[in-house]
């Protein structure tokens, strides 16, 4: 019969714990300390341990420590009050408990863990050959999309195979502009079980305060002028699946209020409606603003940043993983050659690359991509030189360059493409030449060339204004 040990100063936790596991045909033993709990590991095998995070002189962390050193293959489970959440994810992330149960516990969760724990735990004892998991390190630099070797990016990769190893669903992700955070919680929902569910993505920065109430929570008929049928909200859209909310730094106080509800409760009301609707999703948010210095302003919640900030992912800026470009441009050349069959496959002279190392990139990698994929598609040679990159890659002080075109149609020719960044940059130059010229990585004169085999003039783009740039 398996046996549990379940370690908890609270005498009433021991017990109703342990009449739930004895229903299960576990057989379990109670501690009310650290120090008694090891005393019985000594004496007796067990094959699971639930301990509480906070005891009195040896604390659930202490205990797990313990349980380490000596009994390395032995699970252990964390259960820990929402106070105490930020410290049990670490336990789990980092220092490797098995799994944590916010209190009150869920019992169905508890006992789909409690199999999870023991099914791995038979597998590792079972196997005829020994493997040793170095913890530390994944051998893919890949995780879906994301893509990184710097001792930053594996970082981030090893925790999130472990929060699709939790089922976790609450997350984080700060990162600065253009850092890729779509992109993870894009990977985070295809490695989870919810990937066959919807995956519902929202930029809070771009909806309009006066209906973001109903973009977000929907509304019943009649609820206001205009609501003339009913109309379920994006958290209801994404029942089953995954909700990513980005920029959420940019949410009004109101809806921070009752995102917290909904976050607490896991049930959404309508605007118009008393009648709540039980929603099952995993929230992913993101931002790139200081949300600690949002709450220090009186911006932001604190409740519900805490509430958010459950399993936090940082995403390192471009500058400061430098060793992943190169990994980024080989990746971005497939993946153009891919998208852009009409374009012969190119490859990139060592000196522009050793140039698109040493830039900064204020925009991260989507400025990266953008870079080079204006250069793969413009350049006339099939090796990008150091002449073929634009200005903004050997000039700091030029902002980011996102040239807005439409490349989405099916049959786009080389000659429409190029043609739409020529008009993109004239626009976004207001018709001036030479500086069109260094967006788009090239000479005046084949800038001229290119104007005049298109029909374009310089006059008719003078009266726009600077509006493409991001």
């Amino acid at each position: 019969m398996t046996k549990i040990l379940i370690v908890d100063d609270d005498q009433n936790q021991r017990i109703i714990l342990q009449r739930i596991l004895k229903k299960e045909n576990y057989d379990c033993m109670t501690a009310s300390s650290g120090q008694q709990a090891l005393e019985l590991l000594e004496k007796n095998l067990f094959d699971l341990v639930i301990s509480d995070m906070r005891m009195g002189k040896i604390s659930g962390r202490d205990l797990l420590k313990s349980i380490q050193k000596k009994w390395p293959k032995l699970p252990v489970l964390i259960v820990t009050a929402f106070a105490e959440l930020q410290d049990a994810i670490r336990l789990v992330t980092h220092e490797g408990a098995f799994y944590y149960f916010e209190k009150p516990i869920d019992t169905m969760e508890l006992k789909k863990e409690i199999k999870r724990a023991l099914a791995e735990k038979s597998l590792q004892v079972h196997d005829s050959e020994q493997v040793i998991e170095d913890k530390d390190c994944y051998p893919s630099a890949h995780f879906g999309n994301i893509i990184g070797q710097s001792q930053s990016m594996r970082d981030l990769l090893k925790t999130m195979h472990r929060i699709v190893d939790l089922g976790a669903n609450q997350l984080l992700i700060t990162g600065e502009t253009g850092t890729g955070k779509d992109l993870v919680a894009r990977a985070l929902h295809d490695y989870s079980p919810r990937a066959k569910k919807r995956f519902v993505a929202v930029n809070c920065h771009t909806i309009p305060n006066e209906i973001a109430e109903t973009e977000l929570f929907g509304h019943v008929r009649g609820a206001f002028t205009g609501a003339d049928r009913n109309k379920p909200g994006v958290f209801e859209t994404a029942h089953g699946g995954t909700l990513f909310l980005d920029e959420i730094g940019d949410i009004s106080l109101n809806i921070q209020s009752k995102l917290l509800r909904i976050l607490q409760d896991r049930q959404v009301f309508r605007v118009g409606s008393v009648e709540g609707r039980q929603i099952d999703v995993c929230v992913i948010a993101a931002t790139n603003t200081d949300l600690v210095q949002a709450v220090e302003k009186g911006q932001f919640r604190e409740d519900l940043y805490f509430r958010l900030n459950v399993i936090p992912l940082h995403l390192p800026p471009l500058r400061e993983r430098r060793t992943d470009i190169n990994l980024l441009i080989d990746h971005f050349l497939t993946k153009f050659s891919q998208e852009y069959p009409m374009v012969n496959p190119k490859t990139i002279k060592t000196s522009a690359r050793s140039a698109l190392e040493n830039c900064n990139w204020p925009g991260n990698i989507r400025q990266l991509e953008n870079c080079l994929k204006r250069t793969y598609l413009m350049s006339e040679s099939d090796q990008i030189t150091t002449q073929d990159l634009p200005d903004e890659v050997f000039d700091q002080t030029i902002p980011p360059v996102d040239l807005k075109i439409d490349l989405s149609r099916n049959a786009v020719s080389l000659e429409e493409i190029i043609k739409s960044y020529i008009e993109a940059a004239l626009y976004q130059t207001g018709g001036i030449q030479t500086k069109a010229a260094r967006l788009l990585g090239m000479s005046r004169r084949r800038l001229q060339s290119r104007m005049n085999r298109y029909g374009l003039e310089s006059k008719n783009f003078k009266s726009q204004t600077n509006n493409l740039m991001e």
